[in-house]
């Protein structure tokens, strides 16, 4: 058995972190995973539970193959748990083809960074468990490193999912700015009233009442 453990910090808070680590794939950095299916998805006492089937590949040399009889491609049951009320996003995979000499065990935690809340820090922990009568422990090895680069890409597409959610925000942003602005422009337009002119100016005449004429007697 080996053990392979790590820790990222993302300079994102902890909800865009946790949305984009769960919608990652696909992506194009890592395109191991294959395909993943929705298995089922429920709501208790305000946490999110799904698990899914992930799908993968991995390139591994042809004598681990022949060892072990895992020809590469993956399947995984994933149960993942979001608590948004704790800020906790905690992910769980267990290999379930392969052979039988092979039993991988993953599990990641996404939690706030205690001293920056804008950041996010990932833990990550797998186990690779191999069980022939000779090679194991280098075989265990081989697949750590295999997992370890697949880590790597894997923190790189959350990066790449981040910038990709950004940018559509802004799109959308921007288009709904720019329709509000010209809406404002059409109703500032009716509400404005009509001037007319007037071709008979309106005028007032005041004249003095007549006096009457001086009378002196002689």
């Amino acid at each position: 058995m080996r053990i392979w453990s790590s820790e990222h910090t993302f300079d994102h808070e902890w909800e865009t972190v946790a949305m984009a680590a769960f919608k990652k794939y696909p992506n194009p950095l890592n395109r191991a995973v294959t395909g993943i299916d929705v298995v089922k998805q429920t709501l208790e006492a305000g946490k999110i539970l799904t698990e899914r089937i992930i799908q993968s590949h991995f390139s591994i040399p042809s004598w681990a193959t022949k060892l072990t009889g895992f020809s590469g491609t993956q399947y995984s049951h994933e149960y993942t748990v979001i608590d948004p009320h704790r800020k906790e996003f905690s992910l769980t995979t267990r290999n379930l083809n392969g052979s039988s000499f092979l039993r991988v065990d993953e599990k990641l935690t996404y939690k706030p960074d205690q001293e920056d809340p804008n950041k996010t820090v990932l833990k990550q922990d797998v186990i690779v468990t191999i069980t022939l009568p000779a090679f194991a422990d280098y075989c265990e090895k081989t697949f750590l490193s295999i997992y370890s680069q697949n880590a790597s890409k894997g923190r790189q597409g959350v990066e790449w999912v981040i910038d990709h959610l950004k940018k559509e925000y802004e799109a959308i942003s921007t288009k709904v700015s720019s329709e509000v602005l010209e809406m404002s422009e059409k109703v500032r337009s009716w509400s404005i009233p009509t001037t007319t002119s007037s071709s008979t100016p309106s005028t007032s005449s005041s004249k003095a009442p007549p006096t009457k004429p001086s009378t002196s007697s002689t």
